[in-house]
C-alpha cells in the first residue's frame, strides 16, 4: 500500500456520499426484510459478513487515501461468490435422497431441500458479484474524482539516453 494522496476536499465529499448512499442501500433492504433469507442462512450469512468486510475494508483504505489494488479485491469477492455458488450446488446435490424421488409425498420435501441450496448457491453469487461491482465502480469514481499522479522524475541515465538520439 502506498502512502495517502490528497485527494480534494469536493472529491471525498462525493466518495463519501456515495459510500453512504450504499450503507443506507443496505440498511432499508434489510428493514424491508428482503436481506432476512439470507441472513437467515448460517453458511450464507458468514459469506456475506466475509464479503462486506472486505468491502468496508478496502473502500476504508481507499477513502483514506491509501493506494489499493481493488482488482485483486475485487477478484477476491468474485471468487468467494463463486466458490459458494460450487458449494451450495455441491450440498443441494449430494441432499437428494434418490430413493424419496420415487414417492410422490416425499418429492415435494426433497425439491424444497434442494431449492433451500441452489438458493445459497445463487445468493453467494449475487453478493460476491455485487461486492466486486461495488468496489470496481468506486474505484472508477475514484480515478475520475482525484486528481492525477505527478509522473515519477526522469532519472540522469534515462535523461542522458534521451539526449544521445
Amino acid at each position: 500500500m502506498g502512502e495517502p494522496s490528497n485527494p480534494k476536499p469536493m472529491a471525498r465529499l462525493v466518495e463519501l456520499a456515495i459510500l453512504l448512499s450504499l450503507a443506507a442501500m443496505l440498511w432499508t433492504l434489510h428493514a424491508l426484510g428482503y436481506l432476512d433469507r439470507i441472513l437467515g442462512n448460517v453458511l450464507t450469512a458468514w459469506f456475506f459478513g466475509i464479503i462486506v468486510t472486505v468491502v468496508v475494508f478496502v473502500e476504508a483504505l481507499a477513502f483514506a487515501g491509501r493506494d489499493v489494488d481493488v482488482h485483486f479485491w475485487s477478484w477476491l469477492t468474485t471468487g468467494l461468490g463463486m466458490l459458494g455458488t460450487v458449494l451450495g450446488f455441491s450440498l443441494a446435490l449430494a441432499g437428494i435422497d434418490v430413493d424419496a424421488l420415487q414417492d410422490p409425498a416425499a418429492l415435494s420435501a426433497e425439491i424444497g431441500a434442494f431449492l433451500k441450496q441452489v438458493a445459497f448457491a445463487v445468493d453467494t453469487t449475487l453478493i460476491g458479484l455485487s461486492a466486486a461491482m461495488i468496489m470496481e465502480a468506486l474505484a472508477k469514481v475514484r480515478e475520475i474524482l482525484r486528481p492525477q499522479g505527478v509522473p515519477a522524475p526522469a532519472t540522469e541515465e534515462a535523461a542522458n539516453t534521451a539526449g544521445e538520439d
